[in-house]
């Protein structure tokens, strides 16, 4: 019954997006969206003291509070935590023997910066990092922490090259190792496939989970962000840092029937019910997403594509998929609603075979990460890529 609910929800959501490319006004379009932050512009409401602003966090704080009072502790493995910069942390998770023999190179893993580290942590029984760990590799995750004004102000480079580029030396410099593995999630995917095009030298191999390549075929993210009439630029002169509450409503609006159904899911499945709501307080703890790095993701991605086309360009230095020479596993969710999987998938077009191993699984974003398919497919994937990748 649970996996019917769920195909169910898929499909509803399918129609409803497909409604929305073809009629705009079924949903926002650019227009709509410029109306509202004019509104938030001129009454304040985006300020922390105006009763709007405090009202939308107070509903987070209770929802985040009423989920965690029924839900399972979270982010429950045991790791030693390094500060990087700013509010960003590096979090080690030590091998554990049992026997087996410890990978040569860690793996870093690194997260979107929309929500919290422990999506890869998520709860006793499904946690990422404790079954990697549990199979002698060496895992240190990226947390991103929760930016502040300082933050708002962090391009797209401050965090290739600032924060990402500081975690490979940290973890280079704390195993001594000479490469790393480097494992992008979502976003982060995107984040990690460019920091390997600039940087190859440091990266043993990379493995992508749910992770765009062709904007261009990313929709329906794609029809929204790079809408004419919308101009990201505009989100961060009225908010700085996107608060959490209005990243995930925009998510909320690529899934409504699923938003609206879920509670339904969670009593029907009884099984994977601890699943379902340790995943609901991993939503519920949302955290703002930098600024001027999230007018420069938008720009620089879903409107100019130039990571595709070759033209993205950091610190003087080029940045282009053809110039991945590494190993590369792309995992690619076929019922994935956030990321198109033929945008994922596009992947392989510009990568040598030889180099280039695609797993393609029926699940959907959050279960390539936690779902019970990952716990049988993709994580055991992970795993032996890693066991087959361990040496420079």
């Amino acid at each position: 019954m649970s996996e019917f609910l769920e195909q169910w929800q898929w499909r509803l959501d399918g129609w409803w997006l497909r409604q929305t490319e073809r009629q705009p006004w079924v949903g926002w379009s650019g227009w709509h969206v410029n109306r509202w932050l004019d509104w938030m512009s001129w009454t304040g409401a985006a300020q922390p003291w105006h009763p709007f602003a405090i009202a939308q966090e107070t509903r987070c704080q209770m929802q985040l509070a009423a989920v965690r009072s029924v839900a399972p502790p979270v982010a429950t493995t045991p790791c030693l935590v390094t500060p990087l910069v700013g509010p960003t942390q590096l979090r080690h998770y030590a091998p554990v023997q049992n026997g087996r023999r410890t990978s040569a190179l860690p793996v870093l893993i690194v997260n979107s910066l929309i929500n919290r580290h422990y999506i890869f942590d998520l709860y006793a029984g499904r946690s990422l990092v404790a079954f990697l760990a549990g199979q002698g590799h060496q895992v240190f995750v990226l947390d991103w922490g929760t930016p502040g004004r300082d933050e708002s102000r962090w391009r797209l480079e401050d965090v290739l090259e600032g924060v990402i580029g500081r975690a490979v030396e940290a973890v280079l410099s704390q195993t001594g190792a000479a490469q790393v593995h480097l494992l992008g999630y979502s976003m982060g995917g995107v984040l990690a496939t460019t920091y390997t095009a600039l940087h190859p030298a440091p990266v043993r191999s990379l493995i992508l989970l749910g992770t765009p390549a062709d904007f261009v075929r990313d929709t329906p993210l794609r029809t929204w962000l790079a809408d004419p009439a919308f101009d990201p630029q505009c989100v961060v002169a009225v908010f700085g840092n996107l608060p959490g509450w209005l990243v995930s409503a925009s998510f909320r609006g690529i899934k409504p029937i699923t938003y609206t159904t879920k509670p339904w899911l969670m009593w029907l499945d009884t099984a994977e019910r601890d699943t379902h709501l340790a995943t609901e307080v991993w939503l519920a703890d949302a955290v703002p997403l930098p600024g001027q790095f999230y007018a420069d993701f938008v720009t620089t991605y879903y409107r100019a594509n130039a990571l595709w086309e070759g033209t993205l360009t950091i610190q003087g230095q080029r940045a282009a998929l053809a110039q991945l020479d590494c190993p590369v596993l792309n995992i690619i969710g076929l019922l994935d609603q956030i990321v198109n999987p033929a945008s994922a998938a596009a992947l392989g077009e510009q990568l040598s075979p030889a180099r280039y191993r695609e797993c393609r699984v029926r699940l959907g974003h959050l279960a390539l990460a936690v779902g019970r398919g990952a716990l049988t497919t993709v994580w055991p994937t992970i795993d032996r890529w890693l066991a087959s990748h361990a040496h420079v």
